[in-house]
């Protein structure tokens, strides 16, 4: 068993949270979610004892600290890579990257200015 640990906020008010845990997920890796309520007074507190920069999630692997959703895909596949978290086609691999943090990219070509 490796030593991932999974900090998060609540998946149903924080959607980096709720990208981190899914990820985690479809890495099929085995990993300690420790959650951290928003709707209390420590929860500053709560997030700084595994997180110094005070944001959630935060995958904790080892001496490692990895404190932003998409980094922690990026990390995890390459960690992971036969769990497929990117497509294999570096067209599509570029696409879902360009989308995982929420822009509005339309990959079509019939919406390209002509």
């Amino acid at each position: 068993m490796n030593g991932y640990k999974l900090i998060v906020g609540s998946k149903n008010y924080s959607s980096w949270s709720l990208r981190g845990w899914l990820s985690m997920r479809q890495s099929g890796a085995t990993f300690e979610e420790i959650f951290i309520p928003f709707h209390t007074e420590e929860r500053g507190e709560l997030i700084r004892k595994h997180s110094p920069s005070g944001l959630v999630p935060v995958l904790l692997d080892g001496d490692l600290l990895i404190n932003d959703s998409l980094a922690i895909a990026e990390y995890l596949a390459e960690q992971h890579p036969t769990a497929g978290l990117w497509p294999d086609d570096p067209t599509a691999r570029a696409v879902a990257r360009a989308a995982a943090p929420g822009t509005s990219l339309i990959p079509s070509a019939a919406c390209r200015p002509t």
